[in-house]
């Protein structure tokens, strides 16, 4: 099976990391912070609990199929989703992403999106979105012109009522089946 590690320069230092992966019939890309240590393991997007939780999510809503034949990030890839994340370097957690990191990529992120036209941007967590967008409140559906033409939506995060989860994730279906 294919893996999308790749090794390349992240701020003047040589890493390992996952490599984007855009579509050639681009509908939406996930956006994270940056990949886990095992997803850049196992050379897939989401291989940790919280990854594994998103695509749940998404296969529940029937975006992705139920049964799989690999990993999500492939099959998702053949029915127009993207994976990108704003930082490359790889971190346990999260909050070891330095701010000068997140500065550095959020400007290229910006100028992937525009080049790119996407359609839809999910973000995967608030504090993806909260880079790329700057603060805001709630989740779900997000309007920002920051994006240029692109829908932005934020993933409810894993302490989430089921119920406003539940209402946030049906929009998203609902957007998809257009």
């Amino acid at each position: 099976m294919t893996h999308h590690r790749i090794e390349l320069d992240w701020m003047g230092q040589k890493i390992i990391t996952l490599r984007d992966l855009w579509p050639p019939n681009l509908r939406a890309v996930i956006v994270g912070i940056n990949p886990a240590p095992r997803s850049v393991e196992i050379g897939h997007y989401y291989q940790g609990n919280m990854g594994q939780a998103l695509f749940r999510r998404l296969r529940n809503l029937g975006i992705l199929d139920q049964q799989t034949d690999g990993f999500e990030d492939d099959q998702a890839l053949r029915i127009g989703i993207g994976f990108t994340d704003v930082v490359k370097r790889p971190t346990s957690n999260a909050a070891e992403v330095k701010p000068e990191e997140l500065a550095f990529g959020r400007s290229i992120l910006e100028a992937e999106l525009a080049a790119r036209q996407v359609p839809l941007v999910i973000f995967a967590f608030k504090k993806a979105a909260e880079t790329m967008l700057g603060k805001f409140h709630g989740n779900g559906f997000i309007s920002t012109s920051a994006l240029g033409n692109a829908s932005a939506f934020v993933m409810p995060g894993p302490y989430e009522s089921a119920a406003t989860a539940n209402a946030t994730l049906k929009d998203l279906q609902d957007y998809w089946g257009h």
